[in-house]
């Protein structure tokens, strides 16, 4: 029986980066491949896989039966694979209508759960979604909010988000207990946190493979190759997915008020991460 490693963030908080290391690092360290669609690590919500591993049409299905079967088809695939399996994650940690964890303790292998200061994810999903900021905001504060609300989009369930404090509290009482990785660290030293990744999910890697996963996902390289092959990945049309990368950024683009109504919002998380709340 095989199980799941969970790559689980807020939107806009370095999921997509996390599995462009760990595709490079489990490739040796080899280069990334943008003209070619990355598959590594697809979403949890995918309908690909209920209609494949449970025999249904989740087309067919209401968003509250699509909840309800994700506890059943994690255990599905994690005892029709040998091999470990990696996921990306953007739904909260919780459980189905019925009460059952969407992502079985069973099922579960480990689970990365990425973090990031909530101001720079607000600028940044902003300018993902071709929202305004001060939407972005509200989308942040908003308890029970969702992302691939039913029928948006085809290729992924509508998955619960809530407010940006519920979700990190929710992923903070996971169980089994997640590795935590600020993207702060991960901007600073992507090294160290990969290696720490590659030992959470019981990867061997050598100093090389680990640099070399590093160096193919520089943020100046994925823009690189998003400029000479593009990137879509659910931002708005037009919209590079690829921005900045870079932690902080917010001081130069929030307001006063606005970064004020962050912390209002979300302080209280913000100081158990140990984030900064002065603006």
């Amino acid at each position: 029986m095989g199980g799941f490693y969970w790559i689980a963030s807020y939107p806009k908080s370095g999921n997509t980066w996390m599995r462009l290391l760990l595709a490079s690092l489990i490739d040796g360290g080899a280069p990334l491949d943008f003209s070619r669609p990355v598959g590594f690590a697809p979403s949890a919500a995918s309908p690909s896989d209920m209609d494949l591993f449970l025999d249904v049409e989740s087309s067919e299905l209401t968003p509250v039966e699509q909840t309800e079967l994700r506890h059943d088809l994690a255990l599905a695939v994690a005892a029709a694979t040998a091999e470990p399996q990696y996921r990306k994650v953007h739904d909260r940690w919780g459980h189905s209508p019925s009460g059952r964890p969407l992502f079985p303790p069973a099922a579960t292998l480990g689970s990365i759960y990425l973090v990031r200061d909530p101001r720079d994810v607000a600028v940044s999903w902003a300018h993902h979604s071709g929202t305004t900021l001060d939407e972005a905001i509200d989308f942040l504060g908003r308890p029970g909010a969702v992302v691939a609300a039913a029928g948006k989009w085809r290729d992924q369930f509508e998955q619960r988000v809530d407010s940006w404090s519920a979700h990190v509290a929710s992923w903070l009482a996971a169980e089994p207990v997640p590795l935590v990785v600020a993207y702060e660290a991960l901007s600073a030293d992507p090294l160290r946190v990969l290696a720490q990744v590659a030992i959470h999910c019981g990867l061997s890697a050598s100093a090389d493979t680990l640099a070399g996963a590093v160096e193919a996902t520089r943020f100046a390289r994925l823009q690189q190759q998003e400029r000479i092959d593009g990137f879509e990945l659910g931002q708005k049309a037009g919209r590079r997915f690829f921005r900045r990368g870079i932690a902080g950024g917010w001081r130069d683009t929030l307001s006063h008020a606005q970064a004020n109504r962050i912390v209002r919002d979300h302080g209280a998380m913000m100081e158990r991460l140990a984030y900064d709340t002065g603006v």
